[in-house]
């Protein structure tokens, strides 16, 4: 397996140092807000960098991958477990560097530069049969970014993982979207990070800022208020063009 930069994403979460440590060890970096270094430092990490708000986090992590010619792996900082998904949608749990192999294949076979993993983890919504879909939704929790072009959008706060889906389908043609690798994650229900500043109010200038981009690629979802669909297939390729 080629090498990779694996960039903890994070904020105001120091507890969540040693959890992911069982995940990493010392071989991951902790990017987080600025003036939260000593706390982190305090709780165990060793690799360090007061990047500033979530998006400056990411584009730094990209950044510094980039620039030593290796994968930019990001993850969140409450990773609760990984496991893929069977033909008779039995599970088996693999280990994070499992999973990373597999994401990291998926871009060389699909020859993509952007992977990421199942959005939600119940294999009530997975398709074995269609293990890998090219023009789908990437999760910021987990994803696996070779060397590109494409940056995070530093006019979003929110749904920034929708807008680099988007530019990597644009840019590439597509995206490889493993649904049978399913990570957990504590989500909205982990204090800190973009939990602590999440309001109605920034979803829906995130909503706005994605459809003057992408326009019919970005709906709302009549389900869930503040939330959207991803139609990657309305995102038109350079390629195509």
């Amino acid at each position: 397996m080629a090498a990779n930069h694996i960039a903890i994403i994070s904020a105001r979460r120091p507890k969540n140092v040693p959890k992911m440590h069982a995940y990493t060890g010392d071989g991951a970096t902790w990017y987080v807000a600025q003036g939260d270094g000593d706390a982190y430092a305090a709780a165990g990490a060793v690799n360090i960098v007061e990047a500033g708000d979530l998006i400056a986090a990411r584009n730094a992590a990209l950044v510094a991958a980039f620039d030593a010619g290796v994968n930019c792996v990001q993850l969140s900082d409450d990773l609760g477990g990984i496991c893929i998904v069977n033909e008779d949608k039995s599970t088996d749990d693999i280990t994070l560097d499992e999973a990373i192999g597999f994401l990291q294949k998926a871009t060389e076979v699909m020859g993509v530069r952007l992977a990421g993993v199942a959005p939600v983890a119940n294999t009530f919504y997975i398709d074995p049969a269609k293990p890998i879909r090219d023009r789908h939704f990437i999760l910021g929790d987990f994803m696996v970014v070779a060397p590109s072009e494409p940056r995070f959008d530093e006019q979003l706060r929110l749904k920034e993982d929708y807008d680099f889906t988007a530019q990597h389908i644009q840019r590439y043609g597509g995206v490889a979207r493993c649904d049978v690798v399913m990570a957990k994650f504590a989500h909205r229900s982990n204090s800190g990070g973009a939990v602590s500043y999440r309001t109605p109010e920034l979803e829906q200038a995130a909503i706005d800022r994605l459809t003057s981009k992408w326009g019919d690629a970005i709906v709302p979802n009549p389900r869930r208020p503040n939330e959207i669909l991803f139609r990657g297939n309305k995102v038109k390729s350079e390629l195509a063009r």
